[in-house]
């Protein structure tokens, strides 16, 4: 297979730099990867979806609800997305661990990116209905300040425990309704 030459630019806004070695994959080379886990299941509760995340900003408000999500027993693993192109050079068993099938029916997304362009492929049918996109509303945000257009965007730290916690909570029913999707036909 033929590999081509993989450039990335990076525009980041002055964000405070989390502290890996909170995260599930404390490797300082993670991004590398292509996708990462920041957060991995707590193997003692009950498992409640993945949480895909993309952007900067969404990144770090969401790292930083982590500690009121346990607080809360959400029991969800974290994803950060940086390149399914990058990730797509893995070992398999990287893969598997990572983004194993069934996660893509349990599965939202928090993203600076459109609904348009979700930051992986083929997720199940219901993850739009959970995710957060700066889009989310189908319309341009006003502008302003930096905090003004996350905000606005529904992607500030409250915004992202709210729409995490109802994903979580929702996770039985939003399963029965996939299950019985499949089972009409």
């Amino acid at each position: 297979q033929e590999v081509g030459i993989i450039t990335i630019h990076v525009a980041r806004p002055d964000s405070p730099v989390a502290d890996r070695t909170k995260f599930a994959d404390t490797d300082v080379k993670a991004a590398a990867k292509g996708i990462y886990l920041i957060r991995d299941y707590d193997p003692d509760l009950p498992r409640m979806g993945t949480v895909w995340t993309q952007g900067s900003s969404s990144t770090v408000n969401l790292v930083s609800v982590l500690d009121r999500l346990n607080a809360e027993g959400i029991n969800v693993r974290v994803a950060a997305v940086i390149s399914p192109e990058l990730f797509s050079h893995q070992p398999a068993s990287y893969k598997d661990h990572v983004y194993p099938d069934a996660s893509r029916y349990d599965s939202m997304v928090v993203s600076t990116m459109t609904k348009r362009v979700p930051p992986l492929p083929d997720l199940g049918p219901l993850t739009e209905e959970y995710s957060l996109y700066a889009d989310q509303d189908d319309r341009w945000l006003s502008g302003g300040t930096e905090d003004d257009v996350i905000t606005e965007a529904g992607l500030d730290p409250e915004s992202i425990f709210e729409a995490v916690v109802r994903f979580a909570r929702e996770r039985d029913s939003r399963l029965e309704r996939q299950r019985q999707a499949l089972a009409g036909l």
